[in-house]
């Protein structure tokens, strides 16, 4: 038996390939099994008033069968494909599908006692049907968010972005498993606008020493440059394979990993895979 789970949220698309992907190549290294989740849109949204009479009637049951229909063809497309790689992997003890159909909010409860969540750039974009799902899981149920972009798994080199919030500290702790001796780790971290106390919370030694008792030895790196910060994080990243970072929180900490910044790196193309957590 596993100790932890992995949660893959499916579309039944070509954009189910890269979380798929990486799910199987996470969960040795978490201990956990995957598990694959397939949300559906309810029809029920799609039923708009029309108007009185028969024909309003028909065409909203005209549309909701359509949805449904759809809805089945993309459901048999994310079981083809979770099973194959599940396969693939030899990860079948403990591995599960569950097609589930309901609000983005509801629907992130299945992200509870799960290690983390991995779904497409798309998705954690902002865009396409498992948005609001993934938004969900990562503010409404506190789940850690991994989203595969360009980079190895497991990383040869991690860039954490520091600002010393419970965020980024919840981030680092998610990302535990990822650390060793062998990976070459920075900690990105910036200190615009920070008063006295500020900049003892946020303080790159305080992540370094957290680190070090994990046996990897850490490389501080200041954030400079009058720009916008998020798109100097991602400069000062580099090439590494995965940035950790802290999200969507409202620490008096000069906001250095929220709102604009968090957008940032959300809804960066040909990035490093991002691992956040809120």
């Amino acid at each position: 038996m596993y100790r932890e789970r992995i949660l893959v949220a499916l579309q039944g698309s070509d954009a189910d390939a890269a979380p798929l992907e990486a799910a199987k190549a996470l969960a040795p290294l978490f201990d956990a099994d995957v598990r694959g989740l397939f949300v559906e849109p309810d029809p029920a949204a799609y039923m708009l008033w029309t108007g009185p009479g028969a024909a309003g009637a028909s065409v909203v049951s005209s549309a909701v069968d359509a949805v449904r229909e759809e809805a089945d063809k993309a459901h048999e497309a994310a079981k083809s494909g979770f099973d194959e790689v599940i396969k693939a992997g030899d990860l079948a003890d403990g591995a599960s599908f569950k097609r589930i159909c309901d609000s983005p909010s509801d629907a992130a409860e299945q992200a509870r006692l799960v290690r983390l969540l991995v779904t497409c750039p798309e998705a954690a974009a902002g865009k396409g049907p498992l948005a609001d799902f993934t938004a969900s899981c990562l503010v409404d149920e506190g789940c850690p968010v991994f989203v595969p972009r360009a980079g190895a798994i497991p990383p040869k080199s991690i860039a954490v972005a520091w600002d010393g919030s419970k965020e980024a500290a919840r981030a680092a702790f998610a990302a535990q498993s990822l650390f060793g001796p062998s990976v070459a780790v920075k900690i990105l971290h910036s200190p615009r606008n920070l008063d006295y106390h500020d900049r003892a919370a946020a303080a790159p030694n305080r992540l370094a020493n957290w680190l070090k008792a994990r046996e990897v030895e850490a490389v501080p790196v200041e954030v400079s440059g009058s720009g916008r910060v998020g798109e100097a994080l991602l400069e000062a990243a580099g090439n590494v394979d995965l940035i950790v970072a802290g999200a969507y929180g409202h620490s008096r900490i000069a906001q250095f990993m929220f709102g604009g910044v968090t957008r940032t790196l959300l809804t960066a193309q040909d990035a490093p895979s991002l691992l956040i957590a809120h």
